[in-house]
């Protein structure tokens, strides 16, 4: 879907649920399956999001997703924002604006290691609306892993390094046995948590945006990720997830079951990252690398 498109689309929506005001682009130029608007007009600040037709039903999910955390998380200093309207004919979404920076360029701009804290905070708040103890099961991990392996093998997967990547995935594989049944967590998790992804207001409140997924997962998956976009950006990222680890506050999982996910999420990154990568992939995969032969858990 071309900006033009969506625009006109976002244009069309607005006019008809809210007031007839020109959205204005927030995303970056090109065609994309999802563009983002803002719209200025007597009502105030709107977001609105646009999906193109061939991925309807991911809107639908989305919008579904947001619309049950928005009612969950509709006070205090976590939210989700509220959603205003969807019009199913344009796959808009109009929502509550939040007046502030996402916490991907508040860190780029002053690296303060209380933002971690902060996103700790946030992430153990949405968390908790689902978490629940469980005895570990890692059958899961290592059968992942061993796909990898044989894609790898037969070449239908391409990794960098892969005899050294089946080595570790191996060794990785090797700790799950004595971790079954140790205290650990389960959650519905946001998949996509980074730091682009929460947004910090002028009042101090943290917003959450962007979801979809509505099965239970590792909830230590979204810390990892968040803790990945602090230490491959910034230079002050150790700080950070010291914080984030404090915020989010799990006393309770078992700390050898905490090392096997963190090793299963490096490796990951590992094979997800491509034979050329951008600068950002690059930095990532040192900082995964980094985790991945650490005696003990940063998560």
């Amino acid at each position: 879907m071309t900006p033009w498109e969506a625009q006109d689309r976002a244009a069309r929506a607005l006019a008809r649920h809210w007031d007839a005001v020109v959205p204005v682009p927030v995303t970056a130029e090109g065609n994309r399956q999802a563009h983002l608007f803002t719209g200025y007009g007597p009502k105030g600040r709107i977001m609105v999001k646009l999906w193109a037709p061939e991925v309807a039903e991911r809107a639908v999910r989305q919008v579904t997703r947001q619309m049950a955390l928005a009612e969950a998380m509709d006070s205090g200093p976590f939210r989700v924002p509220g959603l205003i309207f969807f019009d199913p004919d344009t796959l808009a979404l109009g929502m509550q604006a939040v007046a502030g920076d996402d916490l991907r360029s508040a860190w780029g701009h002053d690296n303060d290691p209380e933002l971690g804290l902060a996103a700790g905070r946030w992430l153990r708040a949405f968390h908790d609306l689902t978490r629940r103890p469980v005895g570990f099961r890692p059958a899961g991990q290592v059968n992942w892993l061993a796909r990898l392996i044989e894609a790898s093998a037969e070449g239908s997967r391409v990794i960098q390094d892969a005899e050294s990547f089946a080595h570790v995935a191996r060794s990785v594989q090797a700790m799950a046995d004595p971790l079954r049944k140790r205290p650990a967590f389960r959650a519905v998790t946001h998949r996509d948590m980074t730091l682009s992804n929460l947004l910090l207001d002028a009042d101090g409140t943290l917003w959450g945006i962007d979801f979809e997924n509505d099965r239970e997962d590792e909830p230590l998956r979204d810390v990892f990720t968040l803790a990945l976009d602090f230490l491959s950006e910034g230079s002050n990222g150790d700080a950070a997830v010291a914080e984030l680890r404090r915020g989010y506050a799990d006393t309770d999982t078992d700390p050898q079951v905490r090392l096997f996910l963190q090793r299963c999420f490096c490796l990951w990154v590992w094979a997800n990252t491509p034979l050329t990568p951008s600068d950002r992939q690059f930095h990532r995969l040192e900082v995964a690398e980094r985790l991945l032969h650490a005696r003990k858990p940063l998560i």
